[in-house]
């Protein structure tokens, strides 16, 4: 069975490449093509500056942009369109927010002679874990790793324990891009709530399910990219809890960020604008509510249907060949929320896998894939990731074990 969204990407034409199996999802999601016209639509007929004029066209693209806000709130179930702020994508965000919320807290808890202290997961994309890691060395504050339970999730208990009075942040992932199974976020999220402290989620992989609702997860920041929703690279959300969007600084200074005053005076900042760029990527964000209004149209239930049924194929294909290694076991009934395999070949190098895969016009991603404290963990060098997006089909899956099977007989000497 095709996949019934496949005719709408047109890297998969005739004239491009029809024979593609794209299987790096995690990664980055193709562009379906009502992205690109959207995109297309508007750097020809309606690009300006935002908001560097007063003529109609810059007073449209204000209009577009709170629009757009109005509509990235509705769709994460914000309670107010400015507690979204435009970004670079997720690393930018979490860059944002380890200077603007948490450095000031960490210098603070200096002055007064306090300790710090900043918990992560051991399921953490880099993104995650190099600001805090940055941070924490600079002002002696101790980065906490909470440990994964044997279904690959954070152990609650273990999480709880490492909470103290002294925890200025919790950051961890909705769903590891290498072990790709849900965490309980909003458990996370309660017990710190419980303890006062500031939740950042990393939605990256998550975002894609289109179900995530900020206001339940009772999260105070959630980040996402638009690539991994199949929109734009260069783009993002945050979205940011409107009381702690106000004691945050700005991430960067200038045009749009502030009102200016006197030369020698302090700027009043405006929310959420003072941890945006002064001239915002606005063709991303016409792609990302695109990429948005397309995805609703199929309904999320439709797409993560297909998608669970298509993971199921997937795991089931995968674990039948005998010298198949996951990173991580996955139990039976995780298995529908796994649209990721991160494994190795039993014996076999994971780039020279990748090679042979590529040659048999399979794309996959091959290496630590920006989680090496994690792969240090389970005491592996790299791996090969497959994941899935809603142009793959069964096919696909048949194609991918197929091509494995050859490289194991090649390699395996």
């Amino acid at each position: 069975m095709q996949s019934p969204w496949k005719q709408d990407f047109p890297i998969f034409l005739p004239h491009a490449h029809p024979h593609l199996c794209y299987l790096d999802s995690a990664a980055t999601c193709l562009t379906p093509k009502h992205v690109a016209d959207a995109m297309y639509h508007y750097q020809c007929y309606m690009h300006a500056n935002n908001p560097k004029g007063l003529y109609q066209l810059t007073a449209y693209l204000s209009d577009l942009i709170e629009q757009a806000r109005h509509k990235l709130a509705s769709f994460l179930g914000a309670a107010n369109d400015s507690e979204i702020v435009f970004t670079r994508g997720t690393t930018d965000a979490l860059n944002m927010i380890a200077y603007s919320y948490l450095e000031p807290q960490l210098i603070k808890a200096k002055q007064q002679e306090e300790p710090s202290n900043i918990v992560i997961s051991a399921a953490e994309h880099e993104a995650n874990i190099l600001p805090w890691q940055r941070l924490a060395k600079a002002y002696g504050a101790e980065l906490r790793v909470i440990p994964l339970n044997a279904k690959g999730v954070i152990d609650l208990a273990k999480y709880t324990a490492l909470l103290d009075k002294h925890t200025r942040l919790v950051a961890i992932c909705h769903s590891s891009n290498v072990i790709g199974v849900n965490n309980p976020v909003e458990q996370i999220c309660k017990i710190a709530r419980n303890k006062n402290i500031v939740t950042v989620i990393d939605g990256a992989q998550s975002i894609v399910r289109c179900d995530v609702n900020v206001n339940s997860l009772d999260c105070d920041i959630y980040t996402f990219s638009a690539h991994k929703l199949y929109g734009p690279t260069g783009c993002g959300v945050a979205y940011i809890r409107a009381d702690l969007l106000e004691v945050m600084r700005p991430y960067q200074v200038g045009g749009a960020a502030s009102i200016s005053q006197h030369i020698n005076e302090d700027l009043e900042q405006r929310n959420p604008q003072k941890l945006e760029l002064n001239t915002v990527n606005i063709v991303g964000i016409v792609g990302l509510v695109e990429a948005i209004d397309y995805l609703t149209d199929m309904s999320s239930q439709k797409l993560n249907d297909y998608l669970c049924n298509l993971s199921a194929y997937m795991h089931e294909r995968l674990n039948l060949l005998p010298y198949f290694q996951p990173l991580f076991p996955i139990q039976p009934k995780q298995i529908i929320n796994h649209s990721i395999a991160c494994f190795q070949l039993n014996g076999l190098n994971s780039q020279d896998v990748a090679g042979l895969l590529d040659y048999e016009g399979i794309a996959v991603s091959v290496g630590h894939h920006c989680a090496q404290s994690l792969h240090r963990l389970l005491g592996v060098d790299s791996s090969v990731r497959v994941s899935l997006g809603i142009y793959n089909d069964y096919k696909d899956v048949d194609h991918l074990v197929s091509a494995l099977e050859s490289a194991y007989r090649v390699m395996a000497v």
